[in-house]
């Protein structure tokens, strides 16, 4: 059973100063979205209830664009609590009995505070697998915006924090008591030879031609990013020749990120979200801002 530890309701704000806006719709985190939905899988509860209320073993790239623009949305636009409020009535319908006989809801603050934490955790790691890694006092602002983020939703206090040793002792819970390989687990580590439909952005006659190698590269990324604990809870095997490739792959992806114009190095949504916070004369016509007054970013 995890218990927080004292100083568990430190919290930061959020905006335009803070690590989370700056960081959350880098584009580089795109590679690590199999990842963060496979961590999200293993909660038991997130298991049953894709099984039972979830398109994700039809479509699953369906599943992810629904999820993904309404929590960047959250962030990067001005009505962030009704955003949020949004988000969390997604979830209401979602509750019924697992295969082991106990009933679930989508809503029960545990849950939920887990699917919440791998989306700042995916921040971390993002940064530390593709761009410059966080100080141990850049993580602890982190959680600390996390818990803020949090009370958007207007839900329990009851699992959540804000203080860093308070993340770090629940990230170890997790793995030791929670965290299962299962059916959607499975069905993600073979998600390549699944005959999933095309994403939004992809033409329809294309993707029988690229699917097969796209997914299986995705699959490859989200096993070499994912936590060693996981890793061997699921089962997926990472070998030598693999991590000297991924070395490569993680150099050039730092590489091309120096040199992209800083509006491509976020996602869209995002990107037009910050436009609104920048002052007109950051601006250029282009759309790209001053590179003095620019975000930050790692």
């Amino acid at each position: 059973m995890f218990e927080k530890h004292p100083g568990w309701n430190v919290s930061l704000p959020l905006g335009p100063n803070s690590l989370t806006w700056k960081h959350f719709g880098d584009i580089r985190s795109m590679l690590i979205l199999g990842r963060a939905g496979t961590l999200q899988n293993m909660h038991p509860v997130l298991d049953a209830a894709l099984q039972e209320h979830s398109n994700f073993f039809t479509d699953p790239m369906d599943r992810f664009d629904r999820s993904v623009a309404p929590i960047q949305a959250m962030i990067y636009q001005p009505d962030a609590e009704a955003r949020a409020t949004t988000v969390r009535d997604f979830h209401k319908p979602i509750k019924g009995v697992a295969p082991q006989g106990n009933r679930y809801h989508a809503l029960d603050p545990e849950v939920f505070w887990w699917t919440h934490v791998t989306f700042y955790e995916s921040i971390i790691a993002t940064q530390e697998f593709f761009g410059t890694p966080f100080t141990e006092a850049e993580k602890a602002q982190l959680v600390a915006e996390g818990l803020t983020w949090w009370r958007l939703y207007g839900m329990s206090d009851r699992p959540a924090f804000g203080d860093y040793e308070n993340y770090k002792s629940y990230w170890t819970h997790m793995w030791q008591e929670v965290l299962e390989s299962n059916t959607t687990t499975d069905f993600a580590a073979n998600i390549h030879t699944a005959k999933v439909p095309a994403p939004p952005f992809v033409p329809a006659p294309l993707w029988p031609l690229i699917r097969y190698p796209v997914m299986a590269i995705g699959v490859w990324i989200s096993n070499a990013t994912m936590p060693p604990e996981a890793r061997k809870i699921l089962g997926w095997t990472w070998s030598r020749a693999d991590q000297l490739a991924f070395d490569l792959f993680r150099r050039a992806v730092r590489t091309t990120w120096t040199l992209t114009p800083e509006r491509l190095r976020y996602i869209p949504d995002a990107w037009a979200g910050m436009q609104q916070y920048r002052q007109p004369s950051e601006q250029h016509s282009d759309g790209d801002s001053d590179p003095e007054n620019a975000t930050a970013a790692k």
